[in-house]
């Protein structure tokens, strides 16, 4: 990153409740133990993600295709990355939990715009 650069933030999410009952999920679990986010990304760029939870939790970042960029598993209060963006347009962020854990998360998602 240069001196005159600045962050782009892509996604922010403040106290997300992950793990609530939810008997109603298409996981079949009852819970909310799995939640998905996309995000707009520009080509060729490198990705952060900012992780900040109360509980462990499992973080992965996919590429537009579904494939994986990047994943860490119990992050707590962390920065995971960096990942390409390659050429995708968009990409994902999915946190997840065994089901009847729960954990309240924010994230901040960030390139380095250019």
């Amino acid at each position: 990153m240069g001196i005159f650069s600045k962050n782009e933030i892509l996604l922010t999410l403040d106290a997300v409740h992950v793990g609530e009952v939810d008997p109603t999920n298409e996981t079949g679990t009852g819970y909310k133990n799995v939640m998905t986010y996309s995000f707009d990304v520009s080509k060729n760029r490198m990705i952060r993600a900012q992780i900040k939870s109360d509980a462990p939790i499992d973080v992965v970042i996919a590429n537009e295709d579904g494939s994986l960029a990047g994943h860490r598993e119990g992050v707590t209060d962390d920065v995971v990355g960096p990942f390409s963006t390659s050429k995708n347009a968009s990409m994902g962020l999915i946190l997840g939990l065994y089901p009847g854990d729960k954990a309240t998360v924010s994230v901040k998602v960030w390139t380095d715009s250019k």
